[in-house]
């Protein structure tokens, strides 16, 4: 009998969402559609095979040498050879390319004579990341160019290559990263664009719950549970995508999984209190995306939360997902503890209450 009401129940759900395209998109369509286009964008790991420009002043054996290089690097690729800098400008700024080599004039003479030679690399500094996988690849070349010149050299007087090589690099870097040991975009991007992904879906699913306004606490109630239940399971999904995918789990899973809660009830709830207050539609929506749309820069993620001033860090400490992201890093990256966990779970708390102020405005008004 109870399996019977239950089916009943699911079937009710599913002919409401059905009639109404808007909640069927969000619940069902857009979670799997902008997961799998956040994936695609990113898959590739690491930016290979940049477009940039060379201007060849010198036109010699060692000039070949270092476009080859450079052409060798997995993350460059020379495109298109320019008589100029000022030729190569307009490309630059359009994004044809993202960087340009100046070899100059009596570069290869100046080596052999051992008075040193300048290679320029201009880049466009606003592709924050671009600009970043390009420097890192270009003095990776520059310093393979300068272990090949200095070996060459001292090779003609020590006549034993190993001491050769020993002169030319005498110290040895060994650069050991913690976490995200590939140095993955990926990784990096997706644990942070999926939960601002979840919370934004979660909210625009509660605003069209609230389309039309409870007539009881009860009612207000079950849309709240109902919606939050959904982006729960979204959200374990979620998880479950990032751990398949190879991501670091190091701590708990149950408390990752009651973060996620927190953070969808009180994204809910927050919902709840503006619309409550608005009691409009449109402006309720243009107030949660004003609130929600920023997640991605002030979650302390892409941007350190001890670097943003006292504005930007209360404007962080007022989103959730901040705080959700805390926890994740904690307990996925460096396998915290329990205690800490439960601290930053706390401090969450406080936005489910947004929650119990709009229920109680929407009780205060019904009672007018």
């Amino acid at each position: 009998m109870n399996l019977f009401k239950t089916n009943n129940k699911i079937h009710q759900i599913w002919l409401f969402l059905s009639k109404r395209s808007i909640l069927f998109l969000i619940y069902f369509v857009l979670p799997l559609l902008i997961a799998w286009f956040i994936y695609a964008v990113f898959s590739a790991s690491l930016p290979r095979n940049l477009p940039i420009g060379v201007v060849n002043l010198d036109k010699s054996t060692l000039s070949d040498e270092v476009i080859f290089s450079v052409n060798a690097s997995p993350g460059m690729q020379i495109v298109r050879e320019y008589d100029s800098i000022h030729a190569a400008k307009i490309d630059l700024s359009t994004a044809k390319i993202y960087a340009l080599i100046v070899i100059p004039y009596n570069y290869e003479r100046n080596i052999k004579l051992g008075i040193g030679a300048k290679l320029a690399f201009y880049y466009n500094a606003q592709y924050v990341l671009i600009g970043k996988s390009l420097n890192s690849a270009f003095l990776q070349v520059v310093s393979t160019l300068n272990a090949k010149a200095m070996v060459g050299k001292n090779l003609i007087s020590s006549q034993d290559m190993q001491l050769a090589k020993a002169k030319a690099m005498p110290i040895f870097s060994q650069i050991t990263p913690l976490y995200n040991a590939n140095s993955n975009y990926a990784q990096f991007l997706l644990v942070l664009l999926l939960p601002c992904m979840l919370q934004i879906l979660s909210a625009l699913g509660m605003i069209g719950l609230l389309r039309f306004p409870p007539n009881s606490s009860k009612s207000l109630i079950i849309r709240y549970c109902f919606n939050s239940g959904m982006f729960l399971f979204w959200g374990i999904c979620m998880l479950v995508f990032l751990k398949v995918l190879g991501y670091q789990s190091r701590g708990n899973l149950g408390l990752l999984i009651l973060g996620l809660l927190v953070l969808i009830l009180g994204v809910n709830g927050v919902v709840v209190f503006i619309q409550s207050l608005l009691q409009d539609m449109r402006k309720s929506i243009g107030v949660i995306a004003v609130y929600t749309a920023p997640s991605l820069a002030f979650a302390g993620v892409t941007y350190p939360q001890n670097s943003m001033n006292f504005l930007a860090l209360m404007w962080s400490k007022f989103l959730p997902i901040s705080s959700f992201m805390d926890l994740y890093v904690q307990q996925a990256n460096y396998g915290g503890s329990l205690e800490l966990g439960f601290k930053i779970l706390g401090s969450m708390l406080f936005f489910v209450l947004f929650f119990v102020l709009g229920a109680g405005i929407y009780a205060l008004r019904r009672n007018q």
